[in-house]
């Protein structure tokens, strides 16, 4: 049995389709359950992609709207028409699948984050995922003030959602084991290691500044892997691997080290929704191989707490020149 516990939600499969391009739709979302998806994570809704459209839309029709009041319901109303958009994927999908359904939010100012996953908990949601990562180009904030902020973010959202709560977060703090044991303390349900953000480029022809590749590669795995067998066995919150997990061996990996599941996205982008039994049948192999009845016996076996050697997961420097 491949079965696992994430956020308090059973799933039948440790393999969560993330956040993306894949879980826009009813019909993908339909495959992901059929080819064996324990979860699925609605693509998340941006406050700044829906602000861009609104000012783009406002633009389009300013003259007439030039009283503010009208300014004003023009905007509320935009921006009720793409969560009201967004609810009635998650009310289909909650119709048409039998798998936990997780709504996504991604957002820049707190209060809005929490109003809309509110209202998705409302419309159903089996659990929330929230989006956060700070960009600290400010000199004049400290690194101590960016995790506050974090923190007091995740304590906020506790307090106000009333639903199986995760936060995907990045790996960039100066105490990442202190920023993840305090949103521990706050209550969240689970984190997930890590979210892959926006990274910019620049095409030397055109002089304009681009956006990079944004599919993960194989090898991406490691600092998910280095923190989750870290933390796992310090803190109360289900951990899920993210970014780099193409194939069985790597989800394996990811639950040896204590993650409770794993979120995939570019491998079913490049192979199609077969990869996902694809990943079920190596890790019920696997474990077939190795004697395990379920995910459960070897989930967390080689964390930091449960091997001798638990020193290696903080190694940063090679012991060795390489081809020595």
């Amino acid at each position: 049995m491949i079965g696992t516990e994430y956020m308090g939600l059973e799933l039948k499969s440790p393999v969560i389709v993330s956040s993306g391009p894949l879980t826009q739709n009813i019909v993908s979302l339909k495959k992901a359950e059929e080819a064996g998806a324990g979860a699925v994570v609605l693509k998340s809704i941006f406050e700044e992609q829906i602000e861009a459209d609104v000012s783009s839309e406002f633009e389009g029709n300013a003259e007439y709207l030039a009283h503010s009041s009208a300014e004003e319901f023009f905007a509320s109303s935009s921006r009720d028409y793409y969560i009201d958009r967004y609810m009635k994927l998650l009310s289909e999908a909650k119709k048409e699948l039998s798998i936990p359904v997780i709504a996504s939010v991604s957002a820049k100012d707190m209060d809005s984050w929490i109003d809309y996953a509110d209202r998705f908990v409302k419309c159903g949601a089996d659990g929330i995922e929230l989006n956060y990562y700070p960009i600290s180009s400010d000199a004049r904030v400290s690194g101590a003030e960016v995790d506050k902020r974090l923190i007091s973010f995740a304590e906020k959202a506790r307090k106000a959602i009333a639903a199986p709560l995760s936060i995907k977060m990045g790996y960039k703090y100066s105490s990442l084991a202190y920023v993840i044991s305090e949103l521990d303390k706050a209550g969240i349900d689970g984190l997930v290691l890590f979210n892959r953000f926006f990274r910019p480029d620049i095409d030397i022809e055109s002089l304009e500044m681009t956006s990079g590749s944004p599919v993960s590669q194989s090898d991406e795995y490691g600092e998910a892997l280095r923190w989750i067998g870290l933390m796992s066995g310090e803190i109360k919150a289900d951990l899920c691997g993210n970014t780099g997990i193409h194939d069985g061996a790597t989800a394996v990996k990811m639950l040896l080290s204590g993650a409770k599941a794993v979120e995939v996205c570019t491998a079913v982008i490049q192979k199609g929704f077969s990869v996902i039994g694809e990943i079920n049948s190596f890790i019920s192999g696997w474990m077939e191989k190795h004697g395990f009845s379920s995910c459960s016996d070897f989930i967390g076996l080689l964390s930091q707490e449960h091997i001798a050697d638990g020193w290696k997961w903080e190694r940063t420097q090679f012991l060795k020149t390489i081809g020595s």
